[in-house]
């Protein structure tokens, strides 16, 4: 594929969005970066959508062709990578991806299926809940002293940051023989590794969001540190003392 037709793969999803004004400036951010497909998730019902429109210019259709959603699941379930962004640090935001540096990768995925970037709300940004669902966690950067972004800055230098990527040279890539998973399929799969390692034993309901907070690290990105091997090699060591337990004789 084109570099450049890969733009068209891209999706913008703005969850829990308070403002009209920003959503329209992000579509005219979105026709600027050659970025056509906008998703919301569950907008503010008191959104001014006159205003959206007039802070889109020229790029109403954009607006005019949006699909909702209840749920930031739902709104990326066909897409083969979810981006999210965020500003602050914490617990389940430690592996942040420079948008620069990030680009030509979320472009290659792109060549092969949607890929879904995503903006929280205005006041707060994305729950930990929905970083959970991305496989990149992507941060713009800015200036300590003030580095929060308004929302539709946002989305304007991340999809440039893109466009700057498709301009550049195709990149050598080695290819998969299957095609990249759908943020669907991933789900289902860390759904059903959550019901066998509750089942096992290798941890209980209270502290499963924070392990599996760690399986979708690793899924997403692959094994890269000490902490994610061992996580790893204990749901491994966990199953198999689970195995051995149910074939010894009662």
């Amino acid at each position: 594929m084109n570099r450049r037709k890969a733009l068209a793969n891209l999706r913008v999803v703005l969850v829990g969005t308070l403002y009209g004004g920003n959503v329209g400036s992000a579509c005219r951010a979105m026709a600027n970066c050659g970025v056509r497909e906008l998703r919301l998730v569950a907008p503010d019902p008191g959104l001014t959508w006159a205003f959206a429109r007039q802070m889109a210019v020229h790029a109403t259709d954009i607006l005019d062709s949006r699909r909702t959603f209840e749920t930031l699941a739902e709104a990326v379930a066909d897409c083969v990578a979810v981006a999210g962004t965020s500003r602050r640090g914490g617990l389940y935001r430690r592996h942040f991806a420079d948008s620069r540096e990030v680009a030509p990768e979320l472009l290659d995925l792109a060549e092969t299926g949607p890929v879904a970037l995503v903006f929280g709300r205005e006041d707060k940004g994305l729950l930990n809940e929905e970083l959970l669902l991305c496989t990149h966690v992507v941060q713009i950067p800015a200036s300590p002293d003030y580095p929060s972004y308004n929302l539709a800055q946002s989305v304007l230098l991340l999809c440039h940051e893109l466009y700057r990527a498709a301009a550049g040279p195709a990149r050598n890539k080695e290819l998969e023989s299957s095609p990249p998973a759908t943020a669907d399929l991933r789900a289902r799969m860390l759904a059903k590794l959550r019901a066998h390692l509750l089942q096992t034993g290798f941890m209980q309901e209270d502290n499963a969001d924070h392990m599996m907070e760690g399986f979708g690290r690793v899924f997403a990105r692959g094994v890269r540190t000490e902490a994610d091997a061992k996580l790893v090699m204990g749901a491994v060591q966990q199953a198999g003392w689970a195995l051995g337990a149910a074939r010894r004789p009662r």
